[in-house]
């Protein structure tokens, strides 16, 4: 079964967009029975980053607009490639 991490750089706005991202892909992936879970981990690096087993598979900006949807993207191809 495939954990799926959520790393950001501490802060306020960035924990808030962790969250979105979290239940999106929770909402979108949870019902799979590949997916453990997913996790949520504040980082001392400027990232915004989602992990699949340890692996990035998708990284932004985090000064940027983050697109939670473009996470769930990432993490539902990664699966497929997985399975």
């Amino acid at each position: 079964m495939a954990e799926i991490a959520i790393e950001y750089a501490e802060g306020n706005r960035l924990r808030s967009e962790a969250e979105t991202a979290r239940r999106l892909i929770d909402a979108y992936l949870g019902d799979r029975p590949d997916v453990d879970r997913v996790t949520l981990s504040p980082s001392g690096e400027s990232v915004f980053c989602v992990s699949v087993e340890g692996d990035r598979i998708w990284c932004t900006d985090p000064r940027e607009w983050i697109d939670a949807m473009e996470a769930v993207t990432a993490a539902r191809r990664r699966l497929s490639e997985v399975s």
